[in-house]
């Protein structure tokens, strides 16, 4: 199946009969291989420098368009990942706050635990969250302090 088939399967379905032999659409089933193929292939298409096809771009405009009902489905925008979105500056922060503690003390395992506790009362995160947050920053602060 060409991109373009993919794409049009994956914004318009495509018809078939019923048992009773009357045409209905149906559509790619949300999160099959199929529909994660028909998806990149439009994130190609779009992506590419060629110029978009009119029917395509009508097709995406009463998709997306709040004012057409005469249309079965429609675009939503949704977060990718449940939960509060990351934030790389504010774990950046966060990570530097821990790191200019643990910088100031000798022992560095009663220090971390020390550090963790203040940025919980600072930044108002949970022990683990910050943990998470120190581990991947930091080796990518030891590569800036060099």
């Amino acid at each position: 199946m060409t991109d373009e088939e993919l794409i049009v399967h994956l914004l318009c379905g495509r018809e078939v009969q019923d048992k009773h032999g009357l045409a209905t659409q149906v559509y790619l089933e949300d999160g099959s291989p199929e529909e994660l193929e028909a998806r990149r292939a439009l994130a190609r298409m779009l992506r590419s420098s060629r110029p978009l096809d009119l029917g395509l771009r009508v097709v995406l405009a009463d998709l997306v368009d709040p004012d057409r009902d005469d249309v079965d489905r429609k675009i939503n925008f949704n977060k990718r990942r449940e939960g509060k979105p990351s934030n790389a500056q504010a774990e950046k922060t966060v990570a530097e706050y821990i790191d200019a503690m643990l910088r100031d003390s000798g022992n560095k395992r009663q220090q971390l635990k020390y550090a963790i506790s203040k940025a919980e009362a600072e930044f108002g995160l949970k022990r683990t969250r910050l943990l998470q947050i120190w581990q991947h920053w930091k080796p990518i602060l030891q590569r800036l302090n060099r």
